[in-house]
């Protein structure tokens, strides 16, 4: 392939590959641990939500569309059996109101400064609003209370949250900086690049050798 047609090429290929990068998924890690005992009276309880929540790779304030999947671990930390895993498969997203849920380009957070938001997931069985393994971030949504509460099995069993005096303010982090967003195209995405690229190969050869001539 001569330079002239390797320039041609990528100038036509390049809006396809934005429109890859564009719809990239990201994948941001979770990790936030509570103790305290002002749901169950015990004032050692800890408990942990340890693992990633994936996004469409939105930049800013996100909507419930915006969340592709999750993998998410709450574990009792004082009881091992009844911590619970929650994904896309038995659980579900039971709110995300309000523009406080913000990713940014490493890290996801949630902004306390936002009156009447909040998200949450829980697990399928029970359901919703079951006091059942589920967390959820709230500044005024009032599905849970105010503050931030994790409960890998019953609220009153083993949950814990900050709330009052002690609840969190602010646009605060849901876990560490990611070290980058996760770019995998879908197999359907790249066959379509593939071919889009052979195409204009073809198209490039055709434009830089000029019309056929008729003998």
């Amino acid at each position: 392939m001569t330079s002239r047609v390797r320039s041609t090429v990528l100038f036509l290929c390049l809006p396809i590959m934005g429109q890859l990068v564009a719809h990239a998924d990201s994948i941001y890690p979770i990790d936030l641990t509570i103790t305290g005992g002002a749901l169950t009276g015990n004032p050692l309880q800890s408990d942990t939500i340890l693992g990633s929540i994936t996004t469409d790779g939105t930049i800013g304030a996100l909507a419930a569309s915006d969340i592709v999947s999750w993998n998410l671990d709450l574990i009792d930390n004082l009881n091992s059996a009844n911590s619970v895993d929650l994904t896309l498969a038995n659980s579900a997203l039971i709110a995300d109101i309000g523009d406080a849920l913000i990713a940014s380009a490493t890290s996801l957070s949630f902004n306390y400064g936002v009156a009447g938001a909040g998200f949450g997931i829980q697990a399928n069985v029970p359901g919703p609003y079951s006091g059942y393994s589920y967390f959820c971030l709230d500044s005024g949504w009032y599905a849970c209370a105010v503050g931030e509460t994790i409960s890998p099995q019953y609220v009153y069993a083993d949950g814990v949250d900050l709330t009052g005096a002690n609840a969190p303010v602010g646009d605060q982090p849901l876990g560490p900086p990611a070290s980058g967003t996760s770019v995998t195209p879908e197999p359907s995405s790249l066959l379509l690049l593939g071919s889009g690229i052979a195409g204009l190969v073809g198209m490039a050869r055709r434009r830089i050798a000029g019309p056929a001539r008729v003998v």
